[in-house]
């Protein structure tokens, strides 16, 4: 006759027990981390959303001005100097303007015949993707190129 065995437990956790709690902290981990470096990024990205706005504005203001009836054509507004600062022509008188969100600028920011340009720099962690904005009511658009599309998404601008 077979005899009834009773099994008990010698520990608190059995060892599937606590690999099953450490897979659900490692996918829990796996959602949570992306999801914090895409708030970081897209906070960065709003300096670049108010100073391209504030660029656009100055260069329509240059337009209308009856001297020059033109806008201003291959400008670098602001850039990351290799030094201590930022350098640029400024032209539009809109560096004081420009807002940081930390101590330094994310972007570097050109102006060309029809369209203002931020590029990420250094200080944004991954230098080279760009952002679009088409005077002189937009719209916005990210960079083509490979950095750009992993890097920013379309839905974050305006």
């Amino acid at each position: 006759m077979a005899e009834n065995t009773v099994v008990e437990k010698k520990g608190k956790f059995s060892l599937i027990e606590l690999l099953m709690i450490i897979m659900i902290v490692g996918i829990i981990f796996t959602l949570i981390i992306p999801l914090k470096n895409d708030r970081v990024t897209q906070d960065k990205l709003k300096e670049a959303i108010k100073n391209v706005q504030i660029i656009a504005r100055a260069d329509v203001q240059f337009y209308k001005n009856p001297d020059n009836g033109y806008y201003i054509f291959e400008h670098d507004v602001l850039k990351l100097d290799k030094g201590d600062g930022n350098t640029g022509e400024d032209l539009l008188n809109v560096k004081d303007d420009l807002e940081k969100i930390a101590d330094v600028f994310y972007f570097d920011y050109a102006v060309t015949d029809s369209t203002v340009v931020a590029i990420t720099n250094e200080n944004f962690g991954k230098p080279g993707a760009v952002i679009y904005y088409y005077l002189p009511n937009g719209p916005w658009n990210v960079g083509d190129d490979k950095v750009s599309k992993n890097l920013i998404d379309p839905n974050w601008l305006p």
